[in-house]
């Protein structure tokens, strides 16, 4: 890597930084001129491990540099912040973005800085900014009055001291760019039309003035004792344009001068960034503050309250910290590594509790008790993430937000640990909170909720708990449609898209439900209706049992459908388990799992795996075995018998109408037709003179003879197979070829219901998607 994009800095932009710092920090000129010396110096000289013409060192390098050049520390300390402030210069100068990792560079030379208890005159100072955060300068640069450059260090504290609302609005001189350090905020951008009427207007302009105990003027004043807006009678209206965009930890964004702009960070909450106004990248004269039609003025104290710069510092450090390792829990959590996970989220819990001075602590360690209750319950320890969560829920306020994300937690474990009165007492609690508080996404999730755990309590069977979870399942997908429509489908914003994507998979769970509660109240029609009526959900239970998990059943790697059952043991689970043994999934690695976790009735599964005795259908989920039977009837699956096929002379079509074809796959007509259906997955080869299109076959039938030897091979090992009454499913002739769409997407459950399955391997078989899928199946 060049020396240029390793973003070195020069010797000339260290000196211009550094004499920003000497102003920010009112270092004595005894001090500064010395140091200010040696850095040229640097430039001229060399320095050590570099010869003459070396004119630009990288940060690390000329952290060195000073160790090695500068014997105090006070002034090693300066140099330091001018190294990190001039490092964030160049990457913004050069558009650059910066990484995680430089503001982590960044931060540790201005934040060592901060903290170092200077002896030699220097200090940082903070001050209350009418947009209630707390700012220290780093490095001042003025021209004539005005803003040349200015890196600050910007906190919005926990104390709900946010400025005056009243003025949120505001515009800069120069171009602002925020590098986020810690918490969350929020920025929206206004469009401002000048306007007469006073009914009209929105807001007046305010003109912005500084004061630093000598004088008050628009001269911008470095270190101040307040600040004032007066009114200048000017009315606009405002318009929002963008926003609420959210800004977190290592991201950062930028405010082209005379935009006018609002930042809004929770009350509750700390959020910190590294600041800079840099005129070069853009300047006006008058950048105006917004505020109301009727006042006259507003002045901002710009007294810190006694808080030192040092302890701010602390305080953003502690913070990073605490996000840095529930990120990494949840990077764990991600990846189903959960003991990484706990270790992590345990660490996070353990810095609220062991520094004394830690921001909020009870807030944010109810934030880690949700990770911790969600990790345990994934992780299968359900009594010890119910404790968590109750313990945490115990000491919340009833309208508390993170009530309704606990409240639903809790409710998934009383559902795995199959105490169903207690989820339901969950999920209304969760569905309440977030009906005061306004959450219509919190809402739609948990009556979706509310609805399966009604659903499971029905016995599925006909009654007013199945009625009433129809009625809840309805509105889940009535609000979750609601939600959908306030997106812009046509946003290339990645938010909007992954909203637009987790509404969409929410509506396909909410149909899924509701068509097997139809089913279970005996509307089978109802049942397909509902599925058909979003994108992709016309077998949607097909897909999730399975083409979700019966595709892959033993992966030679990472977290099969069964180790995902067993690590959350639940009665329901342990159904599924038991049709993946019953179609050939192995448990050995899932059931380590079950094992750890206590669950003893799961490692009963393993008897059945190793019989292998037990019938499908006493094994199924009764509602998944009702709904294959709807969706049998509802799309006519046709199975050709054998000997009609055997005389045919090339694969049928649909269209052909084989004697026997005409019937859906269900068990009554099995038992009249066929008592033995083999699918038959092979390549459409479709080659050769007078072949269509529309044909699988090539002109010669290759296909069609190779499935009679099969047959023929078939029926020679396996004697008890009848073949007066054996059945043959193949596509071409069983799927309607004129509208093929929903027997195609029925093959998962069709494959369910046949006894076996033949391949017609050849070389380019597994090149085709559809012969992949159905050998997984």
């Amino acid at each position: 890597m060049g020396r240029d994009n390793e973003c070195s800095i020069s010797a000339s932009t260290l000196s211009r930084v550094f004499r920003g710092v000497v102003v920010a920090t009112k270092t004595p000129g005894d001090i500064a001129v010395p140091i200010d010396q040696w850095i040229s110096s640097c430039g001229s000289k060399g320095t050590s491990g570099h010869d003459a013409t070396t004119t630009a060192l990288r940060p690390d390098e000329w952290c060195n540099a000073a160790t090695l050049g500068l014997s105090h520390v006070d002034s090693q300390q300066l140099v330091r912040v001018a190294i990190g402030v001039a490092f964030l210069r160049e990457k913004a100068r050069r558009s650059q973005d910066a990484t995680a990792d430089d503001l982590t560079l960044v931060w540790d030379l201005v934040r060592g800085a901060i903290t170092h208890l200077m002896t030699s005159g220097p200090r940082f100072s903070a001050t209350r900014s009418s947009q209630g955060f707390l700012a220290i300068p780093l490095c001042s640069l003025l021209e004539d009055g005005n803003i040349d450059e200015l890196y600050r260090f910007h906190i919005w504290l926990l104390d709900g001291q946010r400025g005056n609302p009243d003025f949120a609005v505001h515009s800069h001189q120069a171009y602002a760019q925020s590098w986020i350090l810690a918490g969350e905020g929020k920025d929206r951008q206004y469009a401002v039309e000048p306007v007469t009427s006073v009914a009209d207007a929105t807001h007046a302009m305010y003109a912005l003035s500084w004061a630093d105990g000598k004088n008050t003027s628009a001269a911008y004043k470095t270190h101040q004792t307040s600040s004032t807006v007066v009114n200048t009678g000017k009315l606009v209206r405002t318009t929002q344009t963008s926003g609420p965009v959210v800004h977190r930890r290592d991201m950062s964004y930028y405010i082209p001068s005379a935009v006018f702009h609002s930042t809004e960070v929770a009350p509750d909450t700390l959020h910190a960034t590294l600041f800079v106004f840099d005129s070069h990248r853009g300047f006006v004269r008058d950048a105006p503050v917004l505020g109301p039609k009727d006042s006259e003025s507003f002045t901002q104290l710009r007294d810190p309250a006694g808080l030192t710069p040092a302890a701010l510092a602390n305080m953003v450090d502690t913070m990073r910290t605490w996000e840095m390792l529930m990120e990494q829990g949840q990077q764990h959590s991600g990846r189903a590594e959960w003991e990484h996970a706990l270790r992590a989220f345990n660490k996070a819990l353990n810095l609220c509790e062991s520094v004394s001075d830690f921001p909020n602590a009870t807030r944010y360690k109810r934030r880690v008790f949700g990770e911790l209750g969600n990790t345990n319950r994934r992780f299968g320890r359900y009594e010890q993430a119910r404790v968590i969560l109750e313990k945490a829920l115990a000491e919340m306020e009833p309208d508390s937000p993170e009530r309704v994300e606990f409240s639903g937690e809790l409710g998934v474990i009383h559902r795995h640990m199959d105490r169903l009165e207690d989820a339901k007492r969950a999920f209304e609690d969760q569905y309440n909170t977030a009906k005061r508080l306004g959450n219509a996404q919190a809402q739609c999730r948990a009556v979706g909720n509310l609805g399966m755990v009604n659903y499971q309590l029905s016995g599925k069977s006909v009654g007013p708990l199945l009625d009433l979870a129809i009625e809840q399942l309805t509105e889940r997908v009535t609000s979750v449609r609601r939600l959908k429509a306030a997106l812009d489908t046509q946003s290339s914003d990645k938010s909007q898209r992954h909203l637009l994507n987790t509404y969409t998979t929410w509506e396909m769970v909410g149909l899924s439900r509701l068509s097997l509660c139809y089913t279970a109240r005996g509307e089978g029609k109802q049942a397909i209706k509902v599925a058909l009526e979003a994108d992709s959900t016309a077998i949607a239970m097909s897909r999730l049992f399975y083409g979700q998990a019966l595709k892959q059943f033993n992966p030679p790697s990472g977290c099969t459908p069964a180790i995902a059952l067993c690590k959350e043991p639940s009665e329901e689970h342990r159904s599924y388990l038991a049709e993946l043994v019953d179609a050939g999934a192995d448990l050995d690695a899932a059931l380590d799992y079950a094992v750890f976790n206590g669950d003893t009735a799961t490692e009963m599964i393993r008897n059945v795996e190793d019989e292998a005795k037990l019938r499908k259908d006493k094994l199924r989920p009764n509602a998944l075995q009702d709904l294959r039977g709807v969706y049998a009837d509802a799309l006519a699956v046709d199975v050709e018998k054998a000997s009609h096929f055997l005389n045919f002379g090339r694969i049928p079509r649909s269209s052909d109408r084989l004697p026997g074809s005409e019937g859906p796959l269900d068990d009554n007509r099995l038992s009249d037709t066929a008592e033995f259906v083999i699918f038959f997955s092979y390549r459409w080869i479709n080659a050769g003179s007078g072949t269509t299109r529309d044909t699988p076959d090539d002109s010669d039938n290759k296909q069609y003879k190779r499935m009679l030897n099969a047959i023929e091979d078939f029926l020679r090992l396996h004697p008890s197979v009848d073949s007066e009454t054996l059945g043959i499913w193949i596509d071409h002739a069983c799927v309607d070829q004129d509208k093929p769409a929903p027997g195609v997407a029925a093959l998962p459950m069709i494959i369910a219901q046949c006894n076996a399955l033949i391949s017609l391997v050849d070389d380019a078989y597994h090149t085709r998607a559809w012969c992949s899928v159905e050998v997984m199946m």
